[in-house]
């Protein structure tokens, strides 16, 4: 484990999230609290995933202890302008891959890092280019791995992820969940 000067908060309960924190040898706690997801009208979707990963963050501020910081994150998929959150239900994800598929995507990851005296916020943005996916492999993937908790509705390192993707341009862990990298850098620079 890496030892930092201070405690360290994960504000996501996202699996993937955690084993990407984890994988950096990162000691933290998850805590995480009921947050409005909603974003106000007219953000540029690039910004939405900046704006709720600050807010999640910011939900801890009041509790935060000096020797403390909180990483709030939060990913979305944009296709053409079209924002790709979580399905809400298994048609949304069918139709949300077959709208994906023989496309390039942006995944985009914000992430606000937080302290009683300090705060850094950023975005990752990586360019997923999916082969052509037939309708039974769409319904075969969302039947049997139901990515209904997956922006785009889709795992990088699941079936989908190992048949459809033809390429990556930046990071991948970014499309995991957390562009770890990057979030390891800036704990760094406490």
């Amino acid at each position: 484990m890496v030892n930092f000067p201070f405690s360290i908060i994960l504000a996501s309960g996202s699996p993937r999230r955690k084993e990407l924190l984890a994988m950096a040898g990162v000691n933290f706690e998850v805590r995480t609290k009921n947050t409005d997801e909603t974003h106000p009208p007219h953000t540029r979707p690039e910004d939405i995933p900046v704006v709720l990963a600050e807010r999640k963050a910011a939900a801890f501020a009041n509790e935060i202890l000096q020797n403390q910081v909180v990483i709030g994150a939060d990913t979305i998929v944009i296709l053409q302008n079209e924002i790709f959150e979580k399905p809400r239900n298994r048609d949304e994800a069918i139709v949300m891959l077959q709208k994906l598929s023989g496309q390039t995507h942006t995944v985009v990851t914000g992430v606000c890092i937080l302290s009683t005296n300090n705060k850094v916020v950023f975005s990752e943005h990586t360019q997923v280019t999916f082969n052509t996916l037939t309708d039974n492999e769409i319904t075969h993937y969302v039947d049997n791995y139901k990515p209904f908790d997956k922006a785009g509705s889709y795992a990088c390192q699941e079936w989908i992820g190992a048949v459809a993707i033809k390429k990556f341009d930046g990071d991948y862990f970014n499309v995991v969940g957390l562009p770890v990298n990057r979030v390891y850098a800036e704990l760094k620079k406490w």
